[in-house]
C-alpha cells in the first residue's frame, strides 16, 4: 500500500540508521549508539493528515500539497534549538510565518522505500518568548517503483523532531494548500503545478491562525526505511533570467524566450487578470512551433487561476521544469518582459577550476558543458534529462563524470549518488537496474556498472577510501550475476535479456533513425565494457588491500581470447565493422593482441580521419573513445575532432544554437542532455596536462603534462585540489614556450615536457639541473619526465618546430 503522509513528534536530536552494505561510513550520528537509535525510529509512531491512504495502484493526476502546523509555548528562547526532518517528499518550513532557509525542493532525491535524509534546522533565531508556531508546507515527491510507471500514490511522510515540545501527541493541525502538483510524474508526462490564488490563506503560518475546518493529524506505523544525515550539497536558485522576447502565437497565446535552456523554476507576475481567470502555462526546450515531429513540451502544464486584484503572481514550490521558452495560453494581451522571470536550479556545488585558452571555440564548448551539468545535477544526482524522465541513467552520469571531476568542488554530490547505486543493487542476484536512485526495471552493462568508475573517480580525485569500500562488495555481486550471462567468452544478449544497450544514440543510428547497434556490436562493446569493470574491481580490491585471487584475472584472460575470437576479421584487419567503437573498445579492454595493437590504433585513426576528423560514437562510447585517445597521447586527433562545427559535433550545436548540449548529435527531442556532456574534462587533463596519479590518489602527487598542441598560442587553467590550487598556464610565441606551474604544498608533481634532454630547459629562469629524470617517447617524439616540487615554478624551452 502507498505511504501516507506522516510526522514523527517527540523530543530527540538526529537520528540515522544503522550500518548496513548501502551506507558504510555514512550518516553516523556522533554520540548515539546507531543500532537504538534506528531501533527508536522503526517503534515510533507517525502521523499523517490523509483522512485515509492512498490504495495501491493510485494513479492521480492531481495530487494537493499538505499546510501542517502545531504550536509550542516557550518561557525563554534556548540559544540553540535543533529541528530535525526527513520528508520522503519535499517540504518547506516555516516558524512564525518566516521562512527557515531557503533551499528549494528540499531534500535530495533518495528511493524513497528504502531510504530518508535528515536535514537539521537551527529555528533559534526564529523563536519568541510565548506562543510559536511552527508549520510545514509539504508534496509528494518522486519515486518510481518500475521502468516508466506512474508514482503509484506515493504521498510525502516525515518525522519531524525539536525540544520545544515533548511527548507523542496528536498537535499537528492539517490542510489541503491552495497548491496542487499536476500530472502523474512518468515518462515524457511531469505536469506541473496548480495555484489557486484565490484560496491563499494569510497567516496559515503564524500564530492565530483560525484553524477551523482544519483536522488533528492520524498517527500511522513507521516505514521500514534507513535514515541517514544528507551529507550532499544542497539545492540552490543558481541564476535568475528575465524574458528577453515575447511574441503572440495566435489569439490569447504568447510565447516566452528566456533566451537560455535551463531547468528550474518560473516567477511571474500578471498584473491584469480579472477573478477566476485562468491561465495556463507550458514549457518548452524548443520553440512551440518548431515543426518536429516531437512534443518539446514533455507534458509540462501548470495552472494559474487569479485573485484578479492586480498582484496575481505565479511561482513554481513543488515541482520544475526544463524549458527556454514559455507559452501563456488565457491572456488579452502580453505580460510585460520585466515581469517574467526563470529561475536555475542546481546543486550547490560550487566551481573548482577556470579555462581559458587561445582557440575560442573551444572556450565556447567549455562553457556550454558548466552550463548543462548545472541543468541536470538538481536534487543531489545526475539527470539525463530535466524534462522528459530525470533518471540517473548509470551511462549519462558516466559520460558527465569526467567534467564533474574537473569543474565543480563534486566529491559529496557524487558519494551521495554512489550510495544511491548501492541501494538498488540486489544482493540476492547481483542485478543492477539502469538508473538510481529512481528505480528503472531494465538494465545494461555499461548502466549498471557505473558504480566501479564512480567509486574509482571519488578515490582517485577526492583520495576518498571510503567509497571504494562501499562500492566494493555491490561491484563484486554485481560482476559474478555479468559473468553468469557469459558464453564462450562473450557477454551475450540473448542470455542477459533485453534491452542489453551498448553505445547508445550513437551517429545515424540513434531514436529518429531506428538503426540502433544490432546485436554483435552491443555483445562487442558490452564484453568489452565487463572487462574495463573487471580491470577497475582489481584496482579497488588491491587499493582496499583486498588482491585479486584470480578470479578477475581469469575472467579477464578469458573475455579477452572470446572477443578476440568472435569479433577480429583478419581480411578487413579490424573488429567487427569500420566503426570507431568497435575499435577503440577492444583496445580499452586490451582484447587486442599486442602485435595486432599497431594496426588497430591505425585503424581507429583512418576511421575518424577518414568522416573529416568527426566521430561516430554515442553514449558512453564516446567517453570511452576519448579515452582510448588520451591514454595513446594522440591530443592532436582529440584537438581536430573538437575543433570541428559541422555535424557532428559540439561546434555543431553551437553553430546551430544551442545553450546545452543535446541528446543526439544533430538534435534529435531533448535539447538538455548528458549524453554528451563531458568535453570540458580534456581542457583539463590535455591541454592543461592536470592529471591524477593512481599511486597517490586525492592528487597528493600528480602529473603534470599538457599537450602542447598546434594552432593553439596559449593555455591559463587552474583546478582546485583536495590539497591546493593547481595552476598550469603555458604560451607559445613562435618557437619559444613558457609554462607556468603552481604545486601545492605538501604535493609533488611529475612533470612530462616534449623535450630530450633537461639542458634545453630553464626552470625559473636557471637553467634545469638535471634532477632524476627519464625519457620516453610518446605520439609527438620523445618526453623528459622529472618531479617538481611545491611552489611556483616557470619553466622555458624552444621549440625545434615553429
Amino acid at each position: 500500500m502507498a505511504q501516507p503522509l506522516a510526522v514523527e513528534a517527540h523530543q530527540s536530536s538526529t537520528v540515522v540508521g544503522p550500518a548496513t552494505p548501502t551506507q558504510t561510513g555514512v550518516g553516523r550520528c556522533p554520540g548515539r549508539s546507531r543500532s537504538a537509535a534506528m531501533t527508536r525510529c522503526r517503534n515510533s509512531s507517525w502521523i499523517t493528515p490523509a483522512l485515509e491512504p492512498l490504495a495501491a495502484g493510485t494513479k492521480p493526476e492531481r495530487r494537493v500539497t499538505w499546510w501542517l502546523r502545531r504550536t509550542a509555548t516557550l518561557p525563554a528562547v534556548p540559544d540553540t534549538v535543533p529541528l530535525t526532518i526527513v520528508c520522503l517528499g519535499y517540504y518547506e518550513l516555516y516558524v512564525n510565518g518566516q521562512r527557515v532557509g531557503d533551499e528549494p525542493l528540499a531534500p535530495s532525491l533518495t528511493r524513497l522505500d528504502r531510504r530518508g535524509l535528515v536535514i537539521t534546522h537551527e529555528i533559534a533565531d526564529f523563536l519568541v518568548p510565548g506562543e510559536n508556531c511552527v508549520a510545514i508546507w509539504c508534496s509528494s515527491g518522486w519515486y518510481l517503483p518500475h521502468q516508466f510507471q506512474v508514482h503509484e500514490g506515493w504521498t510525502p511522510l516525515l518525522r519531524v523532531e525539536s525540544g520545544i515540545w515533548a511527548g507523542n501527541d496528536p498537535e499537528w493541525l492539517c490542510r489541503a494548500s491552495n497548491r496542487a502538483v499536476l500530472g502523474p510524474w512518468a515518462w515524457n508526462n511531469f505536469g506541473g503545478e496548480e495555484v489557486d490564488g484565490r484560496a491563499e490563506l494569510p497567516g496559515w503560518n503564524q500564530v492565530g491562525c483560525d484553524t477551523t475546518g482544519w483536522h488533528p493529524a492520524r498517527v500511522v506505523s513507521a516505514p521500514p526505511i534507513t535514515i541517514t544525515e544528507r551529507t550532499c550539497p544542497p539545492n540552490r536558485i543558481g541564476e535568475v533570467y528575465t524574458a528577453k522576447t515575447v511574441r503572440s502565437l495566435d489569439q490569447q497565446r504568447f510565447e516566452v524566450d528566456f533566451g537560455t535552456c535551463l531547468a528550474g523554476w518560473v516567477d511571474l507576475r500578471f498584473r491584469q487578470l480579472t477573478p477566476g481567470q485562468t491561465v495556463t502555462l507550458r514549457f518548452y526546450d524548443l520553440p512551440a512551433d518548431n515543426g518536429r515531429d516531437r512534443d518539446h513540451s514533455y507534458g509540462q502544464r501548470s495552472v494559474y487561476h487569479a485573485r484578479g486584484d492586480g498582484t496575481d503572481r505565479f511561482e513554481n514550490k513543488f515541482n520544475y521544469a526544463g524549458f527556454r521558452y514559455m507559452t501563456i495560453e488565457g491572456m488579452n494581451s502580453p505580460p510585460a518582459l520585466e515581469d517574467l522571470r526563470a529561475l536555475l536550479l542546481e546543486s550547490d556545488l560550487k566551481r573548482s577550476s577556470s579555462f581559458r585558452c587561445s582557440k575560442e571555440l573551444f572556450n565556447r564548448i567549455h562553457d556550454l558543458n558548466i552550463h548543462t551539468l548545472r541543468c541536470l545535477n538538481l536534487g543531489g544526482y545526475p539527470v539525463d534529462c530535466p524534462h522528459r524522465e530525470r533518471f540517473g541513467y548509470g551511462a549519462d552520469g558516466q559520460a558527465s563524470l569526467p567534467a564533474y571531476l574537473y569543474t565543480m568542488d563534486a566529491a559529496a554530490f557524487l558519494r551521495k549518488w554512489l550510495v544511491d547505486w548501492c541501494d538498488v543493487f540486489e544482493a540476492r542476484t547481483g542485478r543492477i537496474n539502469m538508473t538510481a536512485p529512481t528505480l528503472h526495471h531494465q538494465q545494461s552493462p555499461a548502466w549498471g556498472g557505473i558504480v566501479a568508475p564512480l567509486a574509482w573517480a571519488l578515490y582517485l580525485y577526492y583520495g576518498d577510501r571510503d567509497s571504494l569500500a562501499i562500492a566494493f562488495p555491490v561491484l563484486q555481486g554485481h560482476l559474478r550475476y555479468l559473468q553468469g550471462f557469459v558464453r564462450d567468452g562473450v557477454l551475450r544478449a540473448a542470455a542477459m535479456g533485453k534491452p542489453f544497450l551498448a553505445d547508445w544514440v550513437p551517429v545515424d543510428r540513434g531514436m529518429d533513425t531506428q538503426r540502433a547497434p544490432d546485436t554483435p556490436m552491443r555483445e562487442l562493446f558490452n564484453s568489452c565494457y565487463l572487462v574495463y569493470l573487471w580491470e577497475l574491481y582489481r584496482k579497488i580490491g588491491a587499493a582496499l588491500g583486498q588482491p585479486d585471487p584470480g578470479e578477475a584475472a581469469a575472467n579477464i584472460a578469458a573475455l579477452r581470447a572470446g572477443i578476440h575470437r568472435e569479433f577480429y576479421r583478419p581480411a578487413a584487419g579490424l573488429y567487427l565493422i569500420p566503426e570507431q567503437a568497435c575499435q577503440a573498445m577492444p583496445l580499452l579492454a586490451g582484447a587486442v593482441p599486442v602485435e595486432l595493437r599497431p594496426a588497430i590504433r591505425a585503424k581507429l585513426l583512418s576511421l575518424i580521419e577518414a568522416r573529416n576528423w568527426h566521430m561516430d560514437t554515442g553514449l558512453p562510447g564516446t567517453t570511452l573513445l576519448l579515452e582510448v585517445l588520451a591514454a595513446a597521447d594522440e591530443h592532436e586527433v582529440i584537438q581536430r575532432i573538437y575543433q570541428q562545427e559541422t555535424y557532428p559535433s559540439w561546434g555543431y550545436m553551437l553553430a546551430c544554437g544551442a545553450t546545452t548540449i543535446w541528446e543526439q548529435w544533430n538534435g534529435y527531442w531533448s535539447q538538455i542532455h548528458s549524453c554528451f556532456a563531458g568535453p570540458a574534462a580534456w581542457f583539463y587533463s590535455g591541454l592543461a596536462g592536470i592529471r591524477p596519479d593512481e599511486t597517490h590518489p586525492g592528487f597528493k602527487s600528480f602529473f603534470l603534462a599538457p599537450a602542447f598542441v598546434t594552432g593553439i598560442d596559449f593555455v591559463e587553467a587552474h583546478y582546485d585540489s583536495i590539497r591546493g590550487r593547481i595552476k598550469s598556464a603555458w604560451r607559445r610565441e613562435r618557437r619559444r614556450m613558457e609554462w607556468a606551474v603552481t604545486i601545492p604544498r605538501s604535493t609533488t608533481a611529475t612533470v612530462l615536457m616534449p623535450v630530450s634532454s633537461p639542458a634545453a630547459i630553464t626552470l625559473d629562469g636557471k637553467p634545469l639541473t638535471a634532477p632524476a629524470h627519464s625519457t620516453r617517447t610518446g605520439q609527438g617524439g620523445p618526453q623528459l619526465q622529472f618531479r617538481l616540487p611545491a611552489g611556483d615554478h616557470l619553466l622555458q624551452w624552444t621549440t625545434e618546430n615553429k
